[in-house]
């Protein structure tokens, strides 16, 4: 491909991120992608197919993202694996407009989307694997259901602000406090895994939480 075509299918996606975000994937037409990217209806359909096929390529390259990172977890180093953390973090941050676009969809019932459902269920399971590493009283009944309870809690940090996006809330503050909120935001994340691991204490304990 081109650069200059490979440039045109590149505007092509962005364009189409920043309407499905602002408006929703459903309420987006294709002749108002057109008219925002300056290009063609036939253009989007020789590069994408389609509306769905937009979308789709948002999926994949989300999914593709996910599973990167993902396999950088080290279960057996908590230091790397927090590292790893922040590196997901980030990515999601760098993507916010493709993340609010996928937690929008998962509900609809797109097979597509289920990809991208698997790879949070992987996070769910290194997330749990990561909070029993210095556990040594076995994973009793009790202990699996109150990991689920844990892992679906630390899930909801991680991706609430995407499926509410707050980021309308900080219209009113400077670029730097945002960085500074962002970045604070995943440290507090980051030390509640701590806790929750034993890293800091060389044991696991629920006390603290229930």
């Amino acid at each position: 491909m081109s650069n200059d075509k490979k440039d045109a299918k590149i505007h092509i996606l962005e364009t189409s991120i920043m309407l499905f975000s602002t408006h929703g994937y459903k309420e987006t037409s294709i002749r108002e992608i057109s008219r925002e990217a300056g290009v063609n209806v036939s253009m989007i359909s020789y590069y994408f197919g389609g509306k769905d096929g937009i979308l789709r390529n948002i999926v994949k390259n989300v999914t593709e993202g996910f599973t990167s990172l993902l396999n950088e977890f080290d279960l057996t180093d908590i230091g790397a694996t927090m590292i790893a953390l922040k590196r997901f973090l980030d990515y999601l941050e760098n993507n916010r407009p493709q993340i609010k676009i996928l937690f929008f969809e998962m509900g609809k019932g797109y097979d597509y989307l289920i990809p991208v459902k698997e790879k949070i269920v992987e996070l769910q399971g290194k997330l749990g694997k990561l909070v029993l590493e210095n556990n040594k009283s076995g994973n009793s009944m009790e202990l699996a259901r109150k990991l689920k309870i844990v892992t679906d809690i630390i899930l909801g940090i991680i991706f609430s602000d995407y499926i509410l996006d707050f980021s309308s809330f900080n219209d009113s503050i400077t670029k730097e406090d945002k960085n500074f909120r962002q970045e604070e935001r995943i440290q507090i994340l980051i030390n509640i895994l701590k806790q929750l691991s034993g890293f800091n204490t060389g044991k696991l304990t629920f006390e603290p939480i229930f």
